[in-house]
């Protein structure tokens, strides 16, 4: 059976629900392989499920990484395979993102404009652009990183609701440009800001310059901790460095939420090109250097308490995780356990975190 490629406006909705799972419609709507209906109302959350989506991206890619660090768009066919004899297809446009991953990747995250879409979704709201995170660079060692890194995500999720969620995806690239020369890699989609803030009934704060003693203190001292605890040192709170600042439509918390993103440079990932600022006087990502908020010795061990209430079922992530291979994984509790084998122990407050805290020191 051959499926038409031609689709009504409301076609993209429909395709980046249908990419992630099941797709439960009115009574009244109807899809099937052969189109989409012009308007169609989805209530479906793509970033509830936890098996991957398979897409196919195809571009000019030689095009596209010859100008990589320049801010314009490119365009490319984004293709879902709905089984062995469908398929469906839309036009898109892609752009690199990504500061520090321009420069050091090869093949640089992109951004999936959608944003010619009828989106008629209250999970997508006014979502015109998402994430995608890829493999920067050839080989099995870098789709080993975007797995990782996927997985820092996921030990936020366990940790606080003010977090991202994403969504493992297995990718085929096609070089339109070469030949249809494939890729086949992993990588995964965040959840776009609009979908956070909605889902959490807040609004995204776009100005800098809010230090920790006015943000909320209870998440900033979990991101903090957390930050330390996977050994990453690439962001702040100041000035939104891999940061982003909600503010919930609460009169109880009336201060701004940090929510961490951009993992790559963590010792827990550690990809090849990750090196710690000069400032921090250490020579590796995987040396842990704590910048969170002074607290006292009680709120730091408050915290260890919390963290190891979590580390079970943090753990149970990692090892049941069937992408990555076991010495990964091994690698990977190692690390993790080179900080809840000595946190909470005498001296380990005053010797790893209050040193280098941020703020005045509490007694």
């Amino acid at each position: 059976m051959k499926v038409k490629t031609e689709y009504p406006r409301g076609f993209l909705v429909a395709l980046f629900l249908l990419l992630m799972g099941t797709i439960n419609l009115d009574a009244q709507d109807t899809i099937n392989v052969y189109g989409v209906v012009d308007t169609i109302s989805l209530d479906f959350d793509i970033f509830t499920e936890e098996d991957p989506a398979s897409i196919t991206l195809a571009f000019n890619i030689k095009e596209f990484i010859r100008n990589s660090d320049e801010d314009k768009y490119f365009d490319a066919r984004l293709t879902y395979l709905l089984d062995d004899s469908a398929k469906i297809e839309k036009d898109i446009r892609i752009k690199a993102r990504g500061k520090n991953r321009r420069d050091v990747c090869s093949f640089p995250p992109l951004w999936l404009n959608i944003g010619k879409a009828d989106i008629d979704n209250k999970y997508f709201g006014d979502v015109k652009k998402i994430k995608l995170v890829t493999h920067c660079n050839s080989g099995n060692v870098n789709s080993a990183n975007v797995l990782k890194e996927y997985l820092v995500y996921k030990m936020y999720n366990i940790l606080s609701p003010y977090s991202f969620r994403v969504r493992l995806v297995k990718v085929k690239y096609i070089d339109t440009g070469k030949d249809n020369k494939e890729i086949d890699t992993w990588g995964f989609l965040i959840e776009p800001e609009e979908m956070v803030a909605q889902r959490l009934n807040a609004f995204a704060l776009d100005y800098d310059h809010i230090g920790y003693e006015l943000a909320d203190q209870e998440e900033t001292d979990i991101m903090s901790m957390f930050q330390y605890i996977i050994g990453n040192a690439d962001y702040s709170i100041l000035s939104r460095q891999n940061v982003k600042l909600l503010k919930l439509n609460d009169i109880d918390r009336p201060q701004p939420i940090p929510v961490p993103y951009d993992f790559d440079y963590s010792g827990f990932v550690n990809p090849a090109y990750a090196i710690p600022g000069d400032n921090l006087g250490i020579s590796s990502v995987t040396e842990r250097y704590f910048l969170g908020p002074c607290r006292s010795v009680e709120r730091y061990n408050e915290l260890f308490e919390y963290f190891f209430s979590k580390k079970e079922e943090i753990y149970m992530l990692i090892e049941s995780f069937g992408y990555l291979d076991d010495r990964t994984k091994k690698v990977a509790l190692k690390f993790l356990d080179s900080f809840f084998m000595y946190a909470g122990k005498k001296g380990y407050i005053q010797n790893n975190l209050l040193p280098t805290c941020r703020g005045v020191k509490v007694k």
